[in-house]
């Protein structure tokens, strides 16, 4: 019995255990990158302690390279020429370290973060691996000496074998830490840890991964014949969903000629679902077609469907592009309206060539393998573009906004300032400075409170919160009418103290403030209810509102949250400065030292806002050592506590 090898090169044992060394290697670095990183393992905190945070570039370049060029060099070793080989690999590995080292110094810091940012972005992993994808393969079809648009067999042998044998790699690391964790569980079963332990090592971990992935690779290129048929059948149940898919499109678009697009604008969401559409139907078309062989010719449906399926994604495309057009006529660009614009120029040059291939009528389809490989190097163009400065998402999002700003089409309290400060990297930053030199004084003033914030105040839709650029206080309501908030109250300074979710201490956030007679004649009680809780809920009171006193300095702090402020009946007191105090229904208790919270479950009203009118029974009067006895005042009243 022969083992069938791939064809160009002839497998060798060597090759095996080279791939496993690559797999080793590449575990190896994986660990002692994880070792360069602080966790919470590492006690005690300090960013100047680890390689990584001093230089993140570099360690973002290592950690790209280490996760591609060993799987590049996987599935090329014995298929290249070592020479040519090595040269693939050292200009990847430069391409790498460029791009890793650009896509920190365009995004430096995550919003919030202590430290810098020292992982590759999850835009650059996707994009670096469609594009490293595309690249192999043609460097592989060119090593075989053919030109590009020639044996187009070829082209789909390779590629759609390279795609399966990744996913089976994949799902056969999957399946190997399957295995040693049952392995684990059942040393477990024993008492036996030190087996489960070991696995939660990094050293480990990472070696057993890489080279586990490195076998399956190597198992798969032994066994082609078996690749081969796993395809062949996965192709084909694939490409009989293309008539499906394709009678949903044009349905769709017959639809859509009676009921219009505005029902389909007002989703907000269309270019994301005709673009997935769009790519659905181009995987489905290409699993129809496979090698494009006349003597293998799918059924009469598929063929139908194929010439179909081109005009169909063509006006889905023109659909998406539009949708997105439309919106960044409305608020200008964004970083996903980038990336969905790029999306669109694929989805459209892709569409457009099925539909010239469709029109067609010699061969079924023969143009779409001309529109394939042309398209390769398009897809490439794109993705070098997003992932450099020709055209970053970011430096384009935010030189849109800034001249929207300029020419009047955004005011100074409609841009979206937190999107400069947290979501546009460096770009975004250095136009917020910018902003705050601005001749406009209302635009100034909005940049400095935004560069001083530290965290997302809204999500990140078209309706901005132009209040958290304002002054605070600027919207707060005082109660009860005529008083006065304490002036060292207002002008204390809360960014970055515990406010309990009163946000218009810090900003311009509406909220009301209730200004209460505290337990002393002198004292104060503050009360501080924010009107609403979130720009994405319901303009519904909040449950609860912080409440500061006076320390034993004489400085205002917070020191605890009253609940059951929901009610609109206790609001409209609250505002008239109407307010009692109550005794608690059970003392809390203390034992060695430690004060016991007792919280009674069960003995509030089932009414979440009873009528104030309603009768109620009259309280039992507790008696002496009940734990319902009156209990010391708390410090939200006054009164220091134990």
């Amino acid at each position: 019995m022969t083992t069938e090898t791939p064809a160009g090169y002839e497998l060798q044992p060597l090759v095996g255990r080279l791939r496993l060394a690559i797999g080793f290697a590449q575990g190896f670095a994986a660990w002692l990158l994880l070792e360069l990183v602080w966790s919470t393992n590492n006690q005690p905190f300090d960013a100047e302690m680890f390689w990584s945070t001093r230089h993140p570039a570099a360690f973002a370049a290592i950690a790209l390279i280490t996760a591609f060029v060993p799987v590049v060099a996987l599935a090329e070793l014995g298929r290249m020429r070592a020479r040519r080989l090595a040269i693939y690999l050292v200009a990847a590995i430069a391409a790498l370290a460029v791009l890793a080292a650009y896509d920190i110094a365009r995004d430096p810091f995550d919003s919030g973060a202590l430290l810098p940012r020292i992982w590759p972005s999850g835009g650059l992993i996707f994009c670096t691996g469609i594009a490293l994808f595309i690249v192999n393969q043609l460097f592989e079809f060119r090593e075989t000496g053919h030109r590009f648009y020639s044996h187009y067999a070829l082209h789909f042998e390779e590629s759609w074998m390279r795609a399966f044998q990744f996913v089976l790699s994949l799902v056969f690391t999957l399946l190997v830490w399957g295995v040693l964790h049952l392995g684990a569980a059942l040393f477990d079963l024993i008492h036996l840890r030190a087996f489960g332990e070991l696995l939660e090592q990094n050293w480990f971990s990472c070696t057993v991964t890489a080279m586990a992935f490195a076998a399956s690779v190597h198992i798969t290129d032994v066994r082609p014949a078996l690749l081969r048929g796993m395809r062949n059948l996965g192709l084909t149940l694939l490409g009989w969903l293309l008539p499906l898919v394709t009678m949903l499109g044009a349905a769709f678009l017959a639809a859509l000629l009676v009921q219009g697009v505005t029902p389909l604008w007002e989703t907000r969401r269309a270019a994301t679902i005709l673009l997935t559409a769009v790519s659905v139907m181009l995987v489905l078309l290409n699993a129809a077609y496979k090698d494009g062989d006349p003597a293998h010719a799918p059924p009469a449906v598929l063929r139908w469907a194929g010439r179909v399926a081109g005009p169909v994604m063509l006006v889905l495309a023109l659909l998406a592009a539009w949708a997105i057009l439309l919106r960044v006529g409305q608020y200008g660009w964004t970083p996903q309206r980038v990336r969905c614009a790029a999306t669109a120029a694929m989805a459209v040059f892709y569409s457009a060539g099925y539909t010239w291939a469709s029109a067609d009528r010699t061969t079924w389809l023969k143009r779409l393998e001309r529109v394939n490989v042309t398209a390769s190097f398009a897809v490439l163009a794109i993705l070098s573009g997003l992932l450099t400065p020709l055209a970053d998402p970011a430096r384009i999002s935010v030189s849109s906004q800034i001249a929207r700003l300029n020419s009047g089409a955004t005011g100074p309290d409609t841009l979206d300032y937190q999107f400069l400060r947290f979501d546009s990297g460096r770009a975004g930053t250095e136009a917020l400075a910018a902003l705050t030199k601005d001749p406009n004084p209302e635009i100034a003033s909005r940049a400095k409170r935004a560069q001083k914030s530290e965290t997302r105040s809204y999500g990140g839709d078209e309706t901005v919160n132009a209040a958290i650029t304002e002054a605070p206080f600027s919207h707060a309501a005082i109660y009860p009418a005529g008083t006065g908030l304490p002036p060292d109250f207002r002008a204390a300074d809360w960014e970055g103290k515990n406010t309990s979710g009163a946000q218009c201490l810090i900003d311009g956030t509406a909220c009301d403030v209730f200004v209460l007679p505290g337990k002393g004649s002198a004292a104060q009680l503050i009360v501080v209810h924010n009107s609403k809780l979130t720009q994405d809920n319901p303009p519904t009171p909040q449950d609860n509102a912080a409440v500061f006193v006076r320390n034993g300095l004489g400085a205002w702090e917070h020191t605890s949250t009253l609940a059951g402020l929901r009610c609109p009946g206790v609001i409209a007191a609250l505002r008239k400065g109407k307010m009692q105090r109550v005794r608690p229904r059970h003392d809390d208790f203390e034992s060695g030292g430690i004060r016991l919270e007792n919280r009674p479950d069960g003995m509030g009203s089932s009414d979440p806002c009873p009528d104030p009118s309603a009768k109620r029974a009259p309280a039992p009067t507790p008696s002496p050592g009940d734990a319902r006895a009156p209990a010391r005042m708390g410090p939200a009243f006054g009164n220091p506590g134990p």
